[in-house]
This record gives C-alpha cells, sequence and structure tokens, in this order.
C-alpha cells in the first residue's frame, strides 16, 4: 500500500488519529452489553477465541452435533477475519482493545446464544457467510509484508484505515444487534451512536434486508481491498478511482431508503408476513384453533375476591426489574417465586378465574405510564372438550405464536423472526426443542405474565412443569397455573426456605358469596320475568345457592335447566323447593338428561347423536361435517319455523346448556358432562354412553346410512381418461397403504388389514376439502357439498372394528331391547350399503381420492365369531350370513383393486368407473358419461 492522497471524497467518515471510528465502536459495545455482562465482560485474541471453538467442537458429544458445527462455522469466521488487524497495521497503529473487544464481543454473543441452540445455529450461518465474502486478509497481509520488507506504519495512511474500518464497524453493528435479541435492551434498539449509522438512512430495515447489505458492503469492501493490493507498481490514479467508487457505493447504500407512505406500506405488510411464516412454522398442523367461551363481566367482577387475595396480590406486585432482567444467576435464585398454583375441585369456576386474572392483568398493563414496554398477558386453556391440543408441545407451541403475534411490530421480535428464517436448516415445522427456543427468547425480550387453565388436562402436565421452570430460570415471567389438586409438582419446584411451591388452595370458603350474587341476580331476574308463576318465595334463592358448595358449575347448570322450555312455572318451584334432591352434579345432571325424554323424537336423536360424535368419535369433527352428521336423515320440514337455518344455534338449548358452541367449535361446556354420560349413573337413559360397544356401533350405522343414502350414487368428480402410471407399482401386501403426493387434504394415517383400531385417521387441516386428483385449481373440490363424506367414507370401519372388539364385554347393567337387530344394529344399514354397488364404488372413488385406499379384511373374522351367537334361523342370523357373503366378495375385490389398479387409481379415482372387466364379473358399475347412467 502506499500513502493516500488528500481527496475529501475518500475521507468520508474520517476521524483525528486520536479518536477515530475503532474508539467509537469499543465505546458502543460497552454501552450496548447489560450491566450483568459489562462486569462480566472479558477481552480475549484471537488465538484463544480459535482454540476455545475447536476444543467445544471436539469434545461435544454426537448428539450435539449441532453445536459441534456451530462452533465450527465461528471458528471459520475467527480464522478468517483475524488477519485484518494484520492488515490494518500497515496503515496506522493497532490498538490492542480494538481486536481484543471485538473478539470478546463474538465470545459473548457465542456464550449468550449457547442457551438457545436453534439460534446458535442460525448465528453460526450469519458467521459463515460473512467468512465467505471477506478478502483473504491472509493474503494480502503476506503479499504486503513482502513487497515492503518491514513494516512501518505511515501517519498518512489514516485515509485507508478509515476505508479499513467500514468492515469493521458493519460487523460490529451486526454483532450488536445479533446480542440485543437475547436481552431485555435498556437503551432501545437503535444504536445512534455509531456515527457509521449515516442520519439519512432514518428507515429501520428487518435484520434479513441489512445482513443483505452487509454482504454488499463487505463483498465491495473485498473489491476494493484486492484492487488496492493486486499489483508492486501502483497506478495512483486508477488506485483512487477504485478508491472513490468504494466510498460512492457506501453513500448510495446509506441514501437508498425512500419515505414514501407507499413504501413504508409495503415494508409494513413484508415484516407481518415475516412473523406470519414463523407462526405458521411454530403451528403443529394438528393443534386445532384455541376458543374461548365469553366471560360474562358480572362473572368476572363476581372473582373480585379472588384479586384482592394477599397471595396473588404478591405475585402479582413483583416488578419486572430491568436492572436484574438479564441478570441468569438472579433469575435462577428465585424462579420458584414468580409461578403460583391456583387449585380448586372441578367445577369451582377456575376458567372464569382465569379469564378475569387475564381481564385484571391487561388492565394494568395498559395504564402503565411512561413504560415503552409494557408487561403482556398469554393466556392458553388446557380443554380436551375443544381441542384436540392437549400436550405440553400444544402449549409452548401457541404461547410462542401470541407473543410473536403481540409483539410483531417490536424491532429486536422482528430482528429474531428474521434470524430464524435463515434458509439454512429450516424445516417445514418446529421442533418441539425448536418451538421452547423460540419461547424462551421471547420471554427473555419482553415481560410477560403467563396464565395457563386446566393443567390437569394437560396429557404430560409434569413435562410442561419441567420446562416452565427451564423458563423462568432464563426469563424474568411469571406464571399463574390454574388446576385440580391432584396434578403432580416436580421436585425442582420444592423450595422450602420460601415456601415453594407455592400454592393457593381455594374451597367453598371463598366464593360462596359470589356464587350467592349470582344466584340471587339470575333467579331475581327469572322470578320477575314470570318463569316461576305468580308468586315465589325469594328466601328459597339464598337457600339454593348454599347447596352449591362452592361449585359455580353447579349454579350455572341448574340456571340453565331452569331455562328450559320443557318446564312449566309450577315444576319450576317445585325444582326450587326440593333442591336439596338436586345436590351434587350427579344428582343434576340426572334430573336435566331426564327433561330430554319430553322433546319430540327428532330432536332426542339430535341430542343423543350429538353426545355421541362428541365422546367417541374417531377424530374431532368439524362444525360442518357435524351439522351433516346430525341432520342427515331427519326431515325438518314438519317444524322449519322451530329450527334456524343452521342446526348448531340450538344445540346450546337443546341441551340445556350441556354443550356449548363458540365460534363454531362444539363442545360440552364441561368434562364432568361426558364423565357422567359414561359413568354407570347413566345407565337406563337414552342419552348414556356407558355401553361404549353400542355407540360405536350406532355410529357405524350413521356413516353407512350416509353412505348409502345421501352420498350420489355416481362419479364424485368428472371421468378422466386412463393414462399409463409414471411410478412403480407398489407392494401388492394386503396391509399396503398408498397416499399420493400431491395433497396435503388426507391428513389420515394410513390404515392396513393388520393395524386395527391402532391406525387412527386424524385430520391435517379440518375445514379443508381438496380433490387429490384435481388439476386444476380453479376447479370445485368434489366434496365441497358433502362435508361429513370424508369421515363417513374413512372412519365407519374403524367404529365397526371397535364395536366388535368391545362386543365380548358386554357390561352387566345393559339389558338389550327385545326385536330383530337389537345385539347387532348396524347390519340392516351395512346390508343395504353392501348390495349397492353403485354407493360402494362411490365409497371406494372416495377413499382413493382421500388417500387412502379401503381394507375391509379385518373386518371379516370378528364378523364371522358373530355366526355362533346368531342362528341362522333367526332375521339377525339371516342377514349377517348375507353381510358376510357380501363382505367377502367385496373384500377379494379390493384386494385385486390394490394389486392390480392401485398406482393408476391413486392418480385418477375416476377409473373405479371404467373397470371393463375381461372375466365378464362387472362387479364394479360402468359409467356411461354421455347418458350419466351405469351400463
Amino acid at each position: 500500500m502506499s500513502p493516500q492522497t488528500q481527496n475529501d471524497d475518500v475521507g468520508m467518515g474520517e476521524a483525528s488519529p486520536d479518536h477515530h471510528l475503532f474508539d467509537e465502536a469499543i465505546e458502543a459495545i460497552q454501552q450496548t452489553l447489560s450491566q450483568e455482562h459489562q462486569r462480566a465482560f472479558r477481552s480475549v485474541n484471537a488465538s484463544s477465541l480459535l482454540d476455545e471453538l475447536r476444543s467445544i467442537a471436539a469434545r461435544t458429544n454426537i448428539g450435539d452435533h449441532a453445536v459441534a458445527t456451530s462452533s465450527r462455522k465461528i471458528a471459520l469466521f475467527v480464522q478468517t477475519f483475524a488477519p485484518y488487524f494484520n492488515v490494518l497495521s500497515i496503515c496506522i497503529q493497532v490498538k490492542t482493545e480494538w481486536s481484543d473487544c471485538f473478539w470478546g464481543l463474538v465470545a459473548l454473543l457465542y456464550q449468550v446464544a449457547s442457551e438457545y441452540p436453534l439460534f446458535l445455529q442460525k448465528i453460526a450461518d450469519l458467521f459463515e457467510a460473512m467468512a465467505s465474502v471477506l478478502p483473504p486478509y491472509h493474503q494480502i497481509y503476506a503479499v504486503c509484508k513482502r513487497r515492503m520488507g518491514s513494516i512501518e506504519t505511515n501517519a498518512e495512511d489514516m485515509r485507508l484505515a478509515s476505508l479499513m474500518s467500514y468492515a469493521y464497524l458493519d460487523i460490529c453493528k451486526l454483532l450488536l444487534d445479533t446480542y440485543l435479541i437475547f436481552v431485555r435492551d435498556t437503551r432501545g434498539t437503535e444504536l445512534r451512536h455509531l456515527t457509521f449509522v449515516s442520519p439519512l438512512a432514518s428507515q429501520w430495515r428487518p435484520m434479513d434486508s441489512r445482513f443483505a447489505r452487509l454482504e454488499a458492503r463487505l463483498t465491495h469492501h473485498r473489491r476494493w481491498l484486492e484492487k488496492e493490493t493486486e499489483s508492486e507498481v501502483q497506478d495512483f490514479s486508477n488506485i483512487e478511482h477504485h478508491r472513490k467508487r468504494y466510498v460512492r457505493f457506501l453513500r448510495r447504500q446509506a441514501d437508498a431508503n425512500g419515505n414514501s407512505a407507499e413504501l413504508e406500506e409495503e415494508r409494513l405488510a413484508k415484516r407481518m408476513r415475516r412473523i406470519e411464516i414463523v407462526r405458521g412454522w411454530l403451528s403443529n398442523s394438528l393443534v386445532s384453533k384455541q376458543t374461548y367461551r365469553d366471560i360474562n363481566s358480572d362473572d368476572i367482577g363476581s372473582c373480585n375476591w379472588f384479586l384482592d387475595m394477599t397471595k396473588y396480590r404478591k405475585w402479582k406486585s413483583r416488578a419486572f426489574e430491568r436492572s436484574r432482567a438479564n441478570d441468569l444467576q438472579a433469575l435462577q435464585s428465585d424462579w420458584h417465586d414468580r409461578i403460583l398454583f391456583v387449585q380448586a375441585d372441578s367445577g369451582f369456576g377456575k376458567t372464569i378465574l382465569a379469564r378475569a386474572v387475564a381481564d385484571d392483568l391487561a388492565t394494568e398493563a395498559e395504564q402503565l405510564e411512561n413504560s415503552d414496554d409494557p408487561p403482556y398477558t398469554a393466556f392458553f386453556q388446557v380443554n380436551s372438550n375443544q381441542s384436540d391440543s392437549t400436550a405440553a408441545d400444544d402449549i409452548v407451541r401457541e404461547l410462542s405464536r401470541q407473543l410473536l403475534h403481540a409483539h410483531r411490530h417490536n424491532q429486536v421480535t422482528l430482528d429474531a423472526a428474521c434470524l430464524l428464517l435463515r434458509k439454512t436448516s429450516f424445516s417445514e415445522t418446529a421442533t418441539i426443542d425448536e418451538a421452547r427456543d423460540v419461547l424462551s427468547v421471547l420471554l427473555r425480550q419482553h415481560p410477560t405474565f403467563l396464565i395457563i387453565d386446566g393443567l390437569e388436562e394437560c396429557r404430560n402436565s409434569v413435562e410442561f412443569l419441567s420446562v416452565l421452570a427451564g423458563l423462568c430460570r432464563k426469563a424474568d415471567s411469571r406464571a399463574i397455573i390454574f388446576s385440580k389438586p391432584a396434578i403432580r409438582i416436580p421436585l425442582e419446584y420444592q423450595k422450602w426456605a420460601s415456601d415453594a411451591p407455592h400454592i393457593l388452595l381455594l374451597d367453598a370458603r371463598h366464593n360462596a358469596s359470589a356464587i350467592e350474587n349470582v344466584m340471587g341476580r339470575n333467579l331475581g331476574q327469572m322470578a320477575d320475568q314470570g318463569y316461576f308463576g305468580i308468586s315465589l318465595d325469594r328466601t328459597l334463592i339464598s337457600h339454593i345457592a348454599q347447596l352449591s358448595n362452592g361449585s359455580f358449575l353447579w349454579a350455572n347448570v341448574l340456571l340453565e335447566y331452569l331455562h328450559s322450555p320443557a318446564l312449566s312455572p309450577d315444576e319450576r318451584q317445585i325444582i326450587l323447593q326440593n333442591a336439596h334432591s338436586l345436590q351434587g352434579l350427579e344428582a343434576l345432571y340426572n334430573s336435566v338428561i331426564k327433561i330430554f325424554g319430553r322433546r319430540p323424537s327428532h330432536e332426542k336423536r339430535i341430542v343423543a347423536d350429538l353426545f355421541r360424535w362428541l365422546s367417541y368419535p374417531i377424530h374431532r369433527l368439524c362444525t360442518s361435517a357435524l351439522r351433516t352428521a346430525l341432520t342427515s336423515s331427519i326431515d325438518f320440514a314438519q317444524n322449519e319455523d322451530s329450527y334456524p337455518t343452521d342446526i348448531l344455534q340450538v344445540l346450546p338449548q337443546l341441551t340445556c346448556g350441556l354443550v356449548e358452541v363458540s365460534d363454531d367449535n362444539v363442545h360440552f361446556a364441561h368434562p364432568s358432562v361426558r364423565e357422567y354420560l359414561q359413568s354407570p349413573s347413566s345407565i337406563g337413559s337414552e342419552f348414556s354412553l356407558w355401553d361404549e360397544n353400542s355407540v360405536h356401533a350406532h355410529l357405524t350405522t350413521r356413516c353407512l346410512s350416509y353412505l348409502a343414502h345421501d352420498v350420489p350414487r355416481r362419479p364424485l368428480g368428472g371421468l378422466s381418461p386412463r393414462i399409463r402410471p409414471m411410478v412403480p407399482v407398489a407392494s401388492a401386501s394386503s396391509s399396503a397403504s398408498y397416499r399420493t403426493s400431491k395433497s396435503g387434504d388426507s391428513g389420515y394415517k394410513s390404515l392396513s388389514s393388520t393395524e386395527g383400531d391402532n391406525a387412527l385417521p386424524r385430520p391435517a387441516i379440518q375445514h379443508q376439502h381438496t380433490n387429490a386428483s384435481t388439476a386444476s385449481i380453479r376447479s370445485v373440490p368434489f366434496d365441497t357439498n358433502l362435508p361429513f363424506l370424508r369421515y363417513a367414507s374413512l372412519c365407519w370401519p374403524i367404529h365397526l372394528s371397535r364395536a366388535l372388539s368391545l362386543a365380548h364385554d358386554h357390561h352387566p347393567y345393559i339389558i338389550p331391547s327385545p326385536g330383530p337387530f337389537s345385539a347387532v344394529p348396524y347390519l340392516p344399514t351395512l346390508s343395504a350399503f353392501l348390495s349397492s354397488r353403485l354407493a360402494v364404488t362411490a365409497w371406494v372413488e372416495a377413499s382413493f381420492r382421500y388417500n387412502l385406499p379401503p381394507t375391509l379384511t379385518r373386518l371379516v373374522g370378528p364378523l364371522s365369531d358373530l355366526k355362533a351367537e346368531l342362528p341362522p334361523a333367526t332375521i339377525e342370523g339371516k342377514e349377517l350370513r348375507h353381510v358376510l357373503g357380501e363382505l367377502n366378495v367385496l373384500s377379494e375385490r379390493l384386494m385385486e383393486l390394490k394389486r392390480e389398479h392401485a398406482t393408476s387409481l391413486r392418480g385418477n379415482p375416476s377409473l373405479i368407473w371404467q373397470m371393463d372387466e375381461a372375466d365378464g364379473g362387472e362387479y364394479w358399475p360402468v359409467w356411461d358419461g354421455s347418458t350419466g347412467m351405469p351400463r
């Protein structure tokens, strides 16, 4: 290198020898680090850091392959950038702190990111990308040293040092921005004290955009430096040209931000897309949407007694201190005190309490003044009646999604999302470990209250509590857990010195006054409206409230019971006068169920079927499928004035509030309703679910009836010509299953003849109905008007299999009803279905369209076993033998289809209607497209 000519353009960003940009960068590092990290910050040299990284990579266990790989990538960057300071020493006298603080920052970033393996991998990818575009400093230094013989600093080379400084400062900025992802920043996210941030660059950019610009800056830095050192005989005019070109690029990039409203709106939309992509990545495809019952403001107001309790107020009033938010040692020592367990028996009203707490915390956060980051409240309700998401993993995923959405406009959170979207090692769906890392980082960034309701319904509650403990050890978060007293709390929660775990036990004494107020207000309104006739002894109201024994659920069920239109005013008065006989949920449920017997036959059938579908489905029915399942065989013509267009709207009224409908989600109002219906106490009622065998038999009948009578007996889609298959034919085994690669719609696990009931189909996305064989995205899905077709087609064999497997376990309490087909009620419908070749063919086509070719082999044996119990002379016996004959033939035909035409039918299910059989068997109907009739 040679001395730099005096030129103002090249001197952009120039500083005096005693205070230049390198010192400002060191000052920025010191000002950005948290107090805890400032105290622990250590300056290191490149050699020691490189040895440390290599040592970590060498001693890492096989299971920590990602850590080893990340260490190697960062080591590659250290090795590539370390000679930068040697090249810089040619221009100026290099201070030791410049290099040592830089490597100390790299070491600190590695340390804080090591707590989150997912983010460590993404950061290592950034280092690897930077290493790939950096100049070969080692070679450049060797060339310069060889040319000059001895390296001596020339004061006039300060301008060259200024040009060299941009790479150093750019990388420092990136490292500091990345560091801020893992701490709760006390100074804001924009490092305005760094002078290399141009005042013209007023528009903030997300990290992926900034990193792309950094790569461009480093690329131009490399081009300039290589031109500067490529020739021994230097043409100074040419060198000056390249220097000016480099400076002009830096200026253009700094000025490239637009300020138009349209551009800013477009940028905002892009940022929101980044957040939604990460939220979708965190989602488990089987997780149902969280739905919450609307809580009346009066009900929330009845929870003021809880909000005033000392333990709750002590937990709530613990301040989120910025000074300790990044102090891991302090967080690990007192995490027990930031978790509160609220426990009460079933029906106490814990869900209402949880929603009242959420409302209380959110209201207080809104009232905080001069707070740039008020605490956010994340809420999750574990409810197996409303959702399939009852595992610890589902809670972690949903909380992460909530926090991402809540802080979607926060710059640090958006940077974290951009970091996650790095294309390397980005799977389609986040693993649970990745979801935990995301949640942990979001909790580190923002003060957060976590509210978990109904933890006893979580399939692995102990695992979730262990995860929660780990989260609170790393972040200054508060968690309140509502559950029954029976849940297990891990031993790590015990800390006798602080009375941990902190448990707030609630009983009837705590909410007696609240229940009396709610009952008094509602019963008083009913009395004023004439529900109890002309007169009512109002002293009964306070007496009834005392019978609740602290159960808000009992009080709510009683109120819904008294609202039933099937009761007369006199009957309601009698109920109040004899309310002691209804004490306890079991007695109250028994009385409510008896009311259903007064309803018309079609209403009773709807209620009974509804209980069955909600209790023993193979998978949860979407609302469209449930609506069809409940009403497909009922004629409402004579009762059209009694029902709205949507039958789902009247389900709460039909069931006296035992079933609720919220956000198109139908579910039991409380798990105890299903528990009662499945208990021996419900025996003798036509709505009982005690005999699971009969329930599955009944649901089999409903599915088969739909296939036999409600599905059109014709091709479900347009007939397509036969096309030579492009993929090899799969195995001809009877247990082989086939799936197409076109559709993400099927969502069902493949069933085989040997899997039996262990193979349960589950929907990937419940509300979508798409045709796997449809090529055009504009075509209408074949099952648009048949929402129950998927479930009926794929699940009736499973219901029948369960009914048969449970048949030998007859409960002694069940008294079979007299008459034909009482033992096997599905036989007539199964016979009608198997006897209709058109219905069977439509079912086979639907199964192939849903990517699950049908297999009935496993049903033949159990049905054959029934012949010993049903003599051939009886009507049932004759029908059974007819069904077995048809089933055997169909089973063999299905095997032939899978053996000879599986690949063709996978790509074109309508070929089932074009099977011209050479042997003349003509089992499958051949459809004539011109006449719309079978030939």
